[in-house]
């Protein structure tokens, strides 16, 4: 009789086990990777200005629009990247004579990001931070008068081609449905590099303040 019941109860014990072990398979094969990439469009408005360019900066509207991606398995941490279309620049002052030049920039950023909360909360809040390039794809140059006709005469654009800096931001992550994010951010850009041909020879960085907008749907 003991025999029985110790059979039995090593039975029940094995199937419990197996069991346990399916359900993770099923699991591990229903978890999808949807939880963790998130993937679609994202756009955004500001300001732009570039440092050291003397005069008194005007209010330059500047904004982007494209396609992000963010990966986060962690519940915590992740990382994110986007590539977009930027309309940037700067518009200055000069006694009375306005001078304002608007290069577009395809733009790259890499984020690491930091998540609060968990994967059940509805909103979560983030921070990032991470490198960003541009590469100028079109150029619109205003600058009147003599510094036109000297900018014509000399047949080059205002930028350089390339750009490079740190960009970082907070913000927050709305679950409106399952897998489906909307992503709003607070971005600040700070050029690390000489973005503009000056003839003076000074340092001119590109700087942008802005508020993004994306909205993120998982991907299998």
């Amino acid at each position: 009789m003991k025999k029985l019941i110790l059979i039995a109860m090593g039975m029940i014990v094995l199937q419990n086990t197996s069991n346990a072990q399916n359900e993770k398979k099923v699991m591990a094969v229903k978890t999808p990777i949807a939880e963790y990439v998130s993937i679609g469009p994202v756009g955004g408005f500001g300001c732009s200005w570039v440092s050291n360019m003397g005069g008194t900066n005007r209010f330059n509207p500047a904004g982007n629009i494209g396609i992000g991606l963010v990966y986060a398995r962690n519940e915590h941490w992740g990382w994110g990247t986007q590539l977009t279309l930027s309309s940037e620049g700067y518009s200055v002052d000069y006694n009375k004579y306005n001078a304002y030049s608007m290069p577009l920039y395809l733009r790259l950023p890499v984020r690491v990001y930091y998540f609060f909360g968990d994967f059940r909360n509805t909103v979560r809040p983030k921070l990032y931070l991470g490198p960003q390039i541009g590469y100028k794809v079109a150029e619109n140059d205003n600058l009147n008068g003599y510094y036109s006709d000297v900018a014509m005469a000399r047949n080059t654009g205002n930028f350089r081609t390339y750009d490079f800096g740190i960009n970082g931001g907070a913000g927050l992550n709305v679950k409106l449905a399952n897998a489906t994010w909307l992503n709003l951010d607070l971005n600040y850009y700070q050029g690390l590099t000489d973005a503009v041909k000056d003839a003076a020879g000074n340092s001119n960085m590109n700087i942008n303040l802005g508020f993004n907008a994306g909205l993120l749907f998982g991907i299998w």
